[in-house]
Parts: structure tokens; C-alpha cells; sequence
């Protein structure tokens, strides 16, 4: 279900409030990490056209134009409801050979179903002395959410179950499907932790993976009541500790 084409471009991304609301989560990071101005600061060498692929909500494109009016920013995206000026898979990119000056892939490789032909596209069409940025989330990332999942869906069917697979596709532990493409991949790792003081916000989290999500719940589980569970739970910790905590870790592949 994470690499599903047709989910990817019409319920969980179709439109920009599910991604919205699930990064609306991070402005409760304990020393937030700044991935835009990490790619930046992966830039700063770079003069030319740059590639986003995976663009999102255009959050890397606005603040590398405002920054860096020197460079050409290109965003591409699977779905035409993100910011994407071009509408295309990464894994067959509609680009010359060595037509961009640099690439970013940010938090997007583990939606692709395969992950090495993308490298490769990404590797085709940097130029020779390029830079690929990649971000993506390191195992250890967000495991409240999938114990947060298995209690609330136990909670109603009274039987254990595990979470679905996710992110965990490609994860900061897996470098090696970018040296199949690059010959130099560096990678910086940043541990933080996310605490909600309010229910709400997490909600909105978990809400706005359902495009990814209500398919999976068990048989005769309900979206609303998964969430009405998970609402409990993140209550009560809530009040027993004055937030609800998410373990963050995140990092920035540099590949040459």
C-alpha cells in the first residue's frame, strides 16, 4: 500500500491536506531540524538547475527561490496535487541525460517501488559533478505511531496485532541503494524528540495517513473507531505526562 500508485496520487496525496497536517506535527520538535536549510547548505556549491523530485508541498522549492535566485528549480511530483510544475514518476524521469546541476529526493524514496531504478534515473540525469540530496527517517523514527496503531486496533478487537509496514522501505540504514547509482554517498543523522502537549495535533497525524491506512485495519474495524481509540490513548498519556512524545530521527544522504 506504500508504493501504491493510485493511492499515492489520489488519496493520500490528491490533495495538499494530508501532508500538510502531517508535518503541521514537527512544530512540536525539540530543537527542530531544518531540513530546507539543509538542503541548502548541500547547495551551496551548486550554480544551475536543480531538480526537486517528490516536491510535496513545494516546502523546498519556496525557500531554495528565496534564498538561492540564482538557481533554476525544476518540481516534479507523481501527483499533480502537490506543487509540481512537472507531473512524473521518478523512476522514468522525463529528462535529458546530465540536464540538472543537482537533485533532491526528500522523505519520497520509500513510496517508490523501486528504489534503485530511481537512483539510477537520478544518477542519469545529474550531471557528472553533480549532487543528490536524499532525506529519509532512520529506524528508530516514529515508533510511538506503529505501538500507538497496535494498541488501538487491540483495544477493539481484543487481539494482538502488528503494524503495516511504512516508511520502513528505505530507511537511514539503507545507503547501499544509492551506491548502486553513486560512487560517494556521506549521510548525516539528526535524533530529536517531538512532544505534544495536545490530543488534537496527533490526531491530525494519524488522521491523514488514512489514505494509507483504513485499508489495513482488521476486518470489521472502522476508521473512526481506530481513531476514537487512538484518541483515548493519546489522551490518557496526555495527562499523565502533559504530552504525548515521538521519537525523530532523520537524515540527509550527500550523493556524488
Amino acid at each position: 500500500m506504500f508504493t501504491d500508485r493510485t493511492a499515492l496520487q489520489s488519496r493520500e496525496y490528491g490533495s495538499r491536506g494530508p501532508l500538510a497536517a502531517r508535518l503541521a506535527i514537527y512544530d512540536y520538535q525539540q530543537d527542530r531540524v531544518d531540513l530546507p536549510g539543509l538542503a541548502l547548505e548541500g547547495l551551496s556549491a551548486t550554480t544551475g538547475r536543480v531538480l526537486d523530485a517528490g516536491c510535496g508541498l513545494g516546502t523546498y522549492v519556496d525557500r531554495i527561490r528565496t534564498e538561492r535566485t540564482d538557481l533554476h528549480v525544476v518540481p516534479l511530483d507523481l501527483s499533480a496535487g502537490m506543487a509540481a510544475e512537472v507531473v512524473a514518476d521518478v523512476q522514468r524521469l522525463p529528462l535529458a541525460d546530465g540536464s540538472v546541476d543537482a537533485a533532491l529526493a526528500m522523505h519520497m524514496l520509500y513510496h517508490v517501488p523501486d528504489i534503485e531504478a530511481a537512483a539510477g534515473e537520478l544518477r542519469r540525469v545529474v550531471r557528472p559533478g553533480g549532487v543528490l540530496l536524499v532525506s529519509t527517517n532512520g529506524a528508530a523514527d516514529k515508533v510511538e505511531l506503529d505501538a500507538l496503531w497496535c494498541a488501538a486496533v487491540e483495544d477493539l478487537t481484543g487481539r494482538p496485532t502488528t503494524a503495516p509496514a511504512g516508511d520502513d522501505r528505505f530507511t537511514l540504514d539503507d545507503g547501499d541503494l544509492l551506491r548502486t547509482a553513486f560512487d560517494e554517498v556521506t549521510v548525516r543523522v539528526f535524533d530529536r524528540e517531538t512532544l505534544v502537549p495536545d490530543v488534537e495535533p496527533v490526531l491530525a497525524f494519524v488522521d491523514s495517513l488514512r489514505g494509507l491506512g483504513e485499508e489495513l485495519l482488521p476486518p470489521g474495524v472502522a476508521w473512526d473507531d481506530f481513531l476514537g481509540a487512538a484518541r483515548a490513548r493519546v489522551a490518557d498519556e496526555v495527562a499523565r505526562t502533559g504530552h504525548w512524545r515521538l521519537t525523530s530521527q532523520v537524515g540527509v544522504f550527500t550523493c556524488r
